[in-house]
This record gives structure tokens, C-alpha cells and sequence, in this order.
């Protein structure tokens, strides 16, 4: 009897194939045998929500069992052959050998997101032992750790044979152990395919040993995904050591070897000169698609769209809430919803009063996606909308936006009829054409998903000069810069009261004063479109004469709307009147509230790196902008961080001290605890463990951050040619929950 008992992706596959064409009927093999890793997979079946078809087969040992138990009783020769990889080299491999059984969720637009995604994942597995009692995690920790504790338990308390007392041939790359009537090959992976057939050529005299090349990793469907994961998995050099001091590993490779696995394997050294020192390769958040919610004054409904999305949500989709100077408790209510879904990456932030498309610059510099989907806090989104808008960017790459039609809702929430009752899908790409097709019902703003260059390819909007909403514009922006997509099918639920914004510019009214402030809005609209024209033509992003051709079109709307305005506005006013000027200071009884910065959600097992964090951590006092990888602090500083995660149990900050003090003292504590005082030495990255002891505010998973640097200073000090006069504490290079 022959018996291959591998812990996975050590040469299984050839070695079956070899021997079963000389021995077809006593040939078996298995990735486990004992009780230790079963009764693990058979909780991890039981709770697993894909499919273990292909793993509940290679753990399939009752016909192993049952030829054990006769060829022990016939004193019959057993043949065990086993093998030893690098256990970190060998953990990459078993993560993409189970990609969907346990990896499914880390796959991503691209083989770079995806491969950052597992490595995060893996890299959990060696850090973090499992301790809520989950059976999924625990079985993968146990395929991933397997090295560790493997050859115990499968091959010592299994067939006697105790490697450690057994100094494994180095210079063969195999060995040899033999008693009673059983009989032991192992060998080493990395020394594969000459050791094996060394080992067997001794084993079985005469025998044809050419091992034959199958199932190799990266000549699979997969292979580019295991390429990059192999270049952007890191552990911290700590760790690896442990790994490599353990006795079922470093018996079989040497010294030099092992510090050329770690110096592979680690988060690369800081160093000690100051040039911004790199962060290590390591996971980040990768998303399809931000989705915003502008809210204001809508505490009754914003709740009913946060549930409606979250029931679609998708892990490469993130949330960006901002509260446009509410009055009515908007923002703690929206909180308070959130505060059910710690899955949602969410950023959170408060205009402290209402500047309408004026936040559009920040909403696109707070985005981490190419996409943003548009999601108004008065209505819900329908089923499916989340996944139908990010195909229809992903396989259009000219579209630059797409709208859709829309279910009628009351102000209770009932739905009342469809807003298109007879349009097809639709596909928009003539901006001198687009002009005559503008009265049609394509740019619902409710419905908008719009790609981010519609913000930033074009100046800043003025709100003065153009001061109504972004879906008057979108549609002519995406044709100038590629194409609109209408879908007929109604993707979102638009509610229908007194305070749409459509209603209170007049849309419905037919007193003179609404139709002229109507007719001024669309005037200041078409004027703000030639000004996109002029823009694109400037930065030469769009052609001359194609521009002269559609700034000549749009100039005939414009002046046609002029002469409508005009008469309106006559009409309202007499020829020559104007109306007063309205008083400075705004309305009576209006107070200055002071804005709540934008609140950053960590999740836990992800480093969020400063470039990713720089916009919201610059609206917080205290810290500086201007660097691309980092963020200074001052003085001190406080930040308020979502953490939802209720098992987290620290917070790591990544951080380095000034370049001009060889060392310096600083202070860390979460939601006001006893700060966590270190020592940080200049350019030198240190990772700092802040304890999670205490939630002030757990049911919406709010903690503040606090950082005191009692010796910052100024850089002058440190270069007299320097006129940078700000005051430097410590340099935030990024922060992880674990």
C-alpha cells in the first residue's frame, strides 16, 4: 500500500499521477487523516455558504481507513510519502488552491485588488487567533497554520515516526525512516522534482520515476492573481521570525535559507535618514463605486434609504453621508442606522450650513472610487440598482454617466406610477445634437451615477453663477467627454413632497415669480455649459473645431433662453424695475453651527494609508497638509474614528518622529483612556498599539483618537533656509484595527 499524506501543494498531484500508472489499485493519498483537522472541516461544511464539494473530497478517508486496517493486519508494507515547503510560500498557495471556498469575497476588477485583498486575509490568519468561536475562520487558520502542527499530529501520533528525532538529509533533500513494516519518504518541496525520484529510484529499484508537471499554481486560470499576491504579501519580520524558529520547520532548511525567506517575506526596514519612508506592500480597500448621500433636513427618510441600500451593498462599495447643515437631527439619525451595519465603509461629515453643489469638490476628493452614486436622503433605492449601474461602467468605458428611469413614491412612501411610462434604454453621445433632446426625461438627479472627471475635469462650479443642482449639467459634461447611458428600468424610488428641490425652484408653478426664477435657473445653467466648453478647449481636452461646433449650438439654447428670461423677468418687474436687495446675514433667528469634520470607518484587518485618509484627516485641527504619504500633526490633535467592529481590540498608528530631533515622546489614547506613551526616533516608522478598553459611544461605534506630542516645533529650526512656519508634532503615515 502506498499512502501520499501531503499537507496540500507539495507535488500531490504529479506524485498520484506517477505511481497510480505502476500501482493503480494501491495507491491513495490525503491532506489530513486525524481528528485535529476532520472534525474542523466538518463544522466548517456545515457553516460555509459556498460550495465544499472539492475540499469535503480530498479529506475523503474511508476507503484510506479501511486499507490501513487490512495492510496493518497482513503485516503488509505501508509506503508513507510526504513532503515540507516553506510554510509562508506554502500559505499563498493554499489560499488560491481554496479561492472559492473560502477566498471568494477578495475577488476584485483587477488580479492587483484581488491579490491585495487575500494577502490581507492571509496575513490575519497568521496574526490572529481565532477567538469568536467561528468555525469558517477557524478551519482556513488551520489549512493556513497547518506546517505548524501537521507532522504531530499526522505522521508522529499517526504512524510513530518522530521527525524531531530524525535530523532530516539537507544535502539529499529527502529521507528515509523505516520500522516495523512502514516505511517513510519525505521530502522537501523546494527540492523537488530530484529528491522525489532519488527517493522513490531507492524505494522501488528499477522503477520509471520522471515525475510529470500538473496542477502548477500560476499556469492556472488564477495564475495572475497568484503572481501578485506573491509580490505583495508581507508579515511583520517579528512574526516570520516565530514562524521560521518553529521546530517543524527550521529542521528542514537552513539557516541562510531562513533569512532569506524572512528578508522575502518582511515589511521592509525604515530608514533611519529621513526621505518619507515607504510604507510595506500591504492591503488596502479597493472600490467600484462610492455612494453619496446628500442629506438635508430629511430625518423622517433617511433612514428608509440607508436600509434600502445596505440590502444591496457589496464589499467593493463605499458610503459617503454628508449632512448639508441640517435642523432636524438628519445626521444622528443617520448614525444611529449605520450603527446596525459595521460592514459598511462609511465616511461621515456636517456642512455647518447648506452650500448646496458647493460640496462637490470635497465629495470627490473624500471618493476612493471612479464612480459615484448619487443617493438622496428623501428616497430609496430599488433592488439591484448597485450592481446594474457598476456593469454599466464596467463594460462601457466611454461612460461617463448613467441615469435611469424612476418609481413615484408618495410622501408616506407608496409607490404612485412610473416617471417614464415609454422611453427605451438609450445611449447619448452627440453633444450638438444632445440640445434638442434636452426636454426629455434622461437626467433625473435622483437617479444620476456619474463618473468622477464629470468634477474634475472641469473648473470648480459657481455657485453664484450657477447656482441650482449638477443634473442639468451631467448630461452635456458626459457626452463632451464620452457617452450617457438612460436605462428604462426604474432602479430608484423618487419621493414625491413639498421640499423636492424641483418644487421649491418653481418647476410646477405657473405664478409669474416661479416662472421667471425657473427660467433664470435654466438661463445660468446653458451659460455654465459654454463655460465647460471653453474650459475642455483651454486644457486641450477637447478639439477646436469640435468645440466651435458645439459651443455653436449651445450658444443658440443660450440666447434663446435669454430672450425667455427676459421677458419673464419684465413681465414680474416692469421693464426697468429690480427688485431689493435682500439683506446680508441671512434669515432671522440664524445661528452659526460649527461643522462636524468628515468621521473615517476603519475596518478591521485593512491598513488604512495616509494618502487614502489625507482628505479627511485635513478637516480636522491640528493637522497639516502638503505631503503625498503622510500627515503631520500638531501639537496635539483629536479625531473622531468610526470603529464597528465589536470584537476590535486595538488600534495601530504607523507614525515617525520629526527629522530633527533624534527622539521625542508621544501620547496616544483612545476616547480619553490613559494615553499610551513611545518613543519615536527620527525617520524610523514605529508601530504604536493604542488598546481598545472602553467605547464611549458604542451603539454608533464612534472613538476619538487623541495625539500629543509635547515637543513639537517648527522646521526652522531644523533648516534655516526653510520657510515652512508650521508646527510639526509627528508625521501619520497610517492606522489598522485588529
Amino acid at each position: 500500500m502506498i499512502l501520499i499524506l501531503t499537507y496540500a501543494k507539495v507535488c500531490t498531484t504529479s506524485l498520484h499521477h506517477l505511481l497510480m500508472e505502476r500501482f493503480p489499485s494501491d495507491v491513495f493519498r490525503s491532506h489530513g487523516l486525524g481528528g485535529w483537522i476532520l472534525d474542523s472541516l466538518v463544522q466548517f461544511v456545515a457553516a460555509a455558504p459556498t460550495d465544499t464539494t472539492g475540499l469535503r473530497t480530498s479529506f475523503d478517508n474511508a476507503p484510506i481507513r479501511a486499507r490501513l486496517a487490512q495492510a496493518r493486519a497482513a503485516g503488509e508494507t505501508i509506503t508513507i510519502i510526504s513532503g515540507v515547503r516553506d510554510p509562508v510560500t506554502r500559505s499563498l498557495s493554499v489560499a488560491m488552491q481554496n479561492l472559492d471556498v473560502a477566498f471568494a469575497d477578495c475577488i476584485s476588477l483587477s488580479a492587483e485588488a484581488s491579490a491585495q485583498a487575500i494577502a490581507a486575509r492571509v496575513a490575519d490568519l497568521w496574526l490572529r487567533d481565532t477567538t469568536n468561536g467561528d468555525p469558517i475562520r477557524a478551519f482556513i487558520e488551520l489549512m493556513i497554520r497547518a506546517p505548524l502542527s501537521w507532522f504531530e499530529q499526522e505522521i508522529h501520533k499517526a504512524f510513530g515516526f518522530d521527525l524531531r528525532a530524525h535530523p532530516f538529509d539537507h544535502s539529499l533533500g529527502y529521507s528515509l525512516l523505516f520500522q516495523d513494516n512502514l516505511r517513510l519518504l519525505l521530502f522537501r518541496h523546494e527540492s523537488a522534482p530530484a529528491a522525489i525520484q532519488s527517493g522513490l529510484a531507492q524505494l522501488y529499484p528499477g522503477m520509471d520515476v520522471a515525475l510529470p508537471h500538473d496542477n502548477a499554481g500560476l499556469e492556472k486560470p488564477s495564475g495572475e492573481i497568484y503572481r501578485a499576491l506573491q509580490q505583495c504579501f508581507r508579515l511583520p519580520r517579528a512574526k516570520l521570525e516565530e514562524i521560521y524558529a518553529h521546530p517543524d520547520v527550521c529542521a528542514y532548511f537552513s539557516p541562510k535559507e531562513i533569512a532569506a525567506a524572512i528578508d522575502r517575506w518582511a515589511e521592509p526596514a525604515p530608514r533611519r535618514v529621513w526621505v518619507q519612508p515607504p510604507l510595506p506592500a500591504a492591503p488596502r480597500a479597493t472600490f467600484a463605486a462610492t455612494v453619496f448621500i446628500p442629506v438635508r433636513n430629511h430625518a423622517n427618510w433617511i433612514g428608509e434609504q440607508i436600509a434600502s441600500l445596505v440590502a444591496q451593498w457589496r464589499p467593493d462599495v463605499e458610503l459617503l453621508l454628508v449632512d448639508d447643515g441640517s435642523q432636524d437631527g438628519s445626521l444622528g439619525v443617520a448614525l444611529d442606522r449605520l450603527a446596525g451595519w459595521p460592514g459598511v465603509a462609511a465616511t461621515v461629515m456636517r456642512n455647518s450650513r447648506a452650500i448646496g453643489h458647493g460640496m462637490l469638490p470635497a465629495v470627490v476628493a473624500l471618493s476612493r472610487a471612479p464612480v459615484i452614486i448619487q443617493a438622496d436622503s428623501d428616497d430609496i433605492t430599488l433592488p439591484g440598482r448597485l450592481d446594474t449601474i457598476i456593469h454599466q461602467f464596467a463594460t462601457h468605458p466611454d461612460c461617463r454617466l448613467v441615469t435611469s428611469n424612476a418609481v413615484l413614491l408618495s410622501e408616506g412612501g407608496l409607490p404612485i406610477g412610473l416617471l417614464d411610462v415609454q422611453s427605451s434604454d438609450v445611449v447619448i453621445n452627440d453633444p450638438v445634437a444632445l440640445a434638442d433632446q434636452q426636454d426629455n426625461i434622461y437626467w433625473l438627479g435622483a437617479s444620476s451615477a456619474f463618473h468622477r472627471s464629470i468634477i474634475e475635469d472641469f473648473a470648480p462650479l459657481d455657485p453664484e453663477l450657477c447656482a441650482y443642482g449638477l443634473d442639468l449639467l451631467t448630461g452635456f459634461r458626459a457626452t463632451l467627454l464620452g457617452s450617457q447611458r438612460y436605462l428604462a428600468r426604474p432602479l430608484v424610488g423618487w419621493r414625491q413632497h413639498a421640499k423636492n428641490s424641483h418644487r421649491i425652484i418653481g418647476a410646477h408653478n405657473k405664478d409669474a415669480a416661479s416662472q421667471e426664477h425657473l427660467a433664470a435657473i435654466l438661463f445660468m445653467t446653458r451659460a455654465q455649459r459654454l463655460r465647460d466648453v471653453s474650459w475642455l478647449e483651454a486644457h486641450g481636452k477637447l478639439g477646436h473645431d469640435r468645440a466651435a461646433a458645439i459651443e455653436a449650438r449651445w450658444r443658440s439654447d443660450y440666447m434663446a433662453q435669454a430672450d425667455t428670461w427676459i421677458r419673464l423677468r419684465n413681465r414680474l418687474t416692469g421693464t426697468h424695475a429690480a427688485p431689493a436687495p435682500q439683506a446680508a446675514g441671512g434669515s432671522q433667528g440664524e445661528f452659526y453651527v460649527p461643522a462636524v469634520p468628515p468621521i473615517l470607518t476603519l475596518q478591521r484587518g485593512i491598513e488604512h494609508r495616509t494618502p487614502q485618509m489625507a482628505q479627511v484627516l485635513h478637516r480636522w485641527g491640528g493637522m497639516h497638509s502638503g505631503e503625498t504619504t503622510m500627515v503631520w500633526t500638531s501639537r496635539q490633535v483629536v479625531i473622531v474614528l468610526r470603529i464597528p467592529d465589536p470584537e476590535a481590540q486595538a488600534l495601530v498608528v504607523t507614525l515617525a518622529g520629526q527629522p530633527y530631533i533624534d527622539r521625542q515622546s508621544i501620547f496616544l489614547s483612545l476616547d480619553f483612556t490613559p494615553p499610551v506613551e513611545v518613543t519615536v526616533i527620527a525617520g524610523e516608522l514605529r508601530r504604536v498599539i493604542v488598546p481598545i478598553t472602553t467605547r464611549r459611544d458604542p451603539v454608533r461605534a464612534l472613538m476619538t483618537l487623541m495625539i500629543i506630542v509635547p515637543e513639537a516645533a517648527m522646521p526652522v529650526t531644523f533648516d534655516p533656509e526653510n520657510e515652512d512656519r508650521r508646527v510639526l508634532g509627528v508625521a501619520l503615515f497610517a492606522m489598522e484595527v485588529i
